[in-house]
């Protein structure tokens, strides 16, 4: 079976945690919407795919719980019943404990929301094992993803924890409660997503997930991306006549380059550390690629 582009959402809620919608009517929102695969994420609970697979049709559904210890939150993917949450003496305690147990459950563990309730902080992050995924982006209006005087950004974070040599891959999710409702003040499904180059099968998305081979979006779509070899090059997809910049980010957060227009290339010199890009339009909406390390050769 060979690998495609894929299209899906790995945070969402329904109404059996603090969703607004029963996870028929959501899992029918993301098909109808066109996504490839979903994973509904309920708070310490296991919503069986296997009762919605009429409402998801042709979509792949990915067995998922946010497990909820408090203000400090790991999704597991891949799972297939209810990981109670773990507690330890510190926030950093915590989210190891409950990756420890989607691990020992054979689930795919990420790190949602840092900055939510602002419980989180870099050195929280770094060295944490287990673990290689983080959301950097998401959709809910809680999650204070841009930081605030004296606490970084979600995606500085990342360069600060990736800087600090813990390898984490980026994800953008909705984290979406709110189907019956639309507006700034509510979490609607649509505004993050990943897009992994897999095989459609649970197996190969969470597989490429774990290998970084995807980019994460909050609106922004690649054309084509090419990850390895020393390099990274990437198409965006145009859309009406917004503008397009997407910047080479190194270690410590450094732009390392910017570059104009629909194609970017950057090829590493050996000095930066890691590579990654962000691409922004301007109308506000972002994609984020994948740390390039120097020395490594990823497959794309």
């Amino acid at each position: 079976m060979e690998r495609r582009w894929l299209k899906g959402n790995l945070h969402t809620h329904t109404s059996m945690s603090d969703g607004d919608s029963p996870p028929a009517e959501v899992t029918g929102w993301y098909r109808d919407a066109g996504y490839d695969f979903l994973a509904i994420t309920d708070h310490n609970v296991h919503v069986d795919p296997a009762g919605l697979a009429a409402e998801a049709g042709p979509m792949l559904l990915i067995g998922g719980e946010e497990v909820t210890s408090f203000d400090t939150h790991v999704n597991g993917l891949g799972i297939r019943e209810t990981i109670p949450p773990g507690f330890g003496e510190d926030v950093r305690a915590t989210w190891q404990a409950d990756i420890d147990a989607i691990r020992a459950a054979g689930g795919v563990p990420a790190v949602n929301h840092p900055n939510f309730r602002w419980v989180g902080d870099a050195a929280s992050l770094t060295g944490l094992t287990g673990v290689t995924l983080l959301e950097v982006w998401n959709g809910s209006p809680e999650c204070n993803d841009r930081g605030r005087p004296g606490s970084p950004s979600s995606e500085e974070l990342w360069d600060l924890v990736l800087t600090a040599g813990t390898r984490l891959w980026a994800l953008a999710t909705d984290d979406a409660h709110h189907f019956r409702r639309w507006g700034r003040a509510f979490a609607n499904p649509g505004r993050g997503w990943v897009v992994v180059h897999a095989q459609p099968t649970e197996a190969g998305v969470l597989a490429a997930l774990e290998r970084g081979d995807h980019y994460a979006s909050s609106g922004v779509e690649l054309a084509d991306l090419r990850r390895g070899s020393g390099e990274i090059a990437l198409e965006i997809v145009p859309l009406a006549d917004l503008h397009y910049t997407t910047r080479f980010i190194g270690s410590g957060g450094r732009v390392l380059d910017v570059v104009e227009g629909t194609s970017a290339r950057y090829r590493i010199r050996g000095d930066e550390g890691y590579v990654r890009a962000r691409v922004d339009d301007s109308d506000g909406s972002s994609a984020w690629v994948q740390p390039l390390f120097a020395g490594d050769r990823p497959e794309r």
